[in-house]
């Protein structure tokens, strides 16, 4: 049987921590927050569910943030979503807990962003090409005016190419689920950009945070 992803129960992480314990961690920073070398995850518990939610400055997992240049860029990109797809290895839950990976979903804003520009390309060239067949006057002028269109255009592709990301979801069946009590993961070794993953978690009997680095790579509750 299949399983889906369940974002309430994320919500509902978010929403209680921010009434408990979390609600002290003032310096926590959210999702929406985009700092290099800092990884935001969520991980949440529902029954024998456990779902792992992580959102990465591109910086953090292929070393750039802008709109791939090349076929060198694109493949590192690529590999990166190979590597985020297997989450029983980026994310190891307690042995003890049995868990098994039965849904990994990975998004970025690179894809987004890819769609969009080629969209924009596409529609700036064809009005070109009939300004260019009805008005041979101002040929000239248009000219100009699809210049100037280009030089903010390539202003707004620089500003969204700065603040690029990779997104994470997994979920995961537990046979045991009141054994997972311990995570462990290797995103340190494979993307050593990053310094920190801040965890914000809510399990069946308890909610907290933490944050793993490259010497806490393995957490305990």
């Amino acid at each position: 049987m299949k399983t889906r992803f369940l974002p309430s129960i994320i919500a509902m992480a978010v929403t209680m921590a921010a009434t408990s314990a979390l609600a002290e961690e003032a310096n926590y920073q959210s999702f929406d927050a985009h700092v290099h070398g800092e990884v935001a995850a969520s991980l949440a518990q529902d029954g024998e569910r456990v779902l792992i939610e992580l959102t990465a400055p591109g910086h953090d997992v292929v070393g750039f943030e802008h709109h791939p240049k090349n076929a060198a860029d694109q493949q590192t990109l690529e590999d990166a979503y190979a590597l985020l797809r297997d989450g029983e290895k980026r994310f190891q839950l307690a042995e003890a807990a049995n868990c098994q990976l039965a849904e990994t979903k990975v998004t970025s804003s690179f894809n987004d962003y890819d769609e969009h520009h080629g969209h924009e390309e596409h529609h700036g060239h064809d009005e070109h090409h009939g300004h260019d067949e009805h008005h041979d006057h101002d040929e000239h002028h248009g000219h100009d005016e699809h210049h100037g269109h280009d030089e903010h255009h390539g202003h707004d592709e620089h500003d969204h190419g700065n603040h690029n990301t990779l997104s994470a979801n997994y979920q995961f069946v537990c046979k045991n689920p009141q054994a997972f009590t311990e995570l462990k993961t290797d995103w340190f070794s494979l993307f050593p950009n990053t310094e920190t993953i801040k965890i914000q978690a809510f399990t069946n009997d308890k909610v907290w945070v933490d944050t793993l680095n490259r010497a806490k790579s393995h957490i305990q509750w």
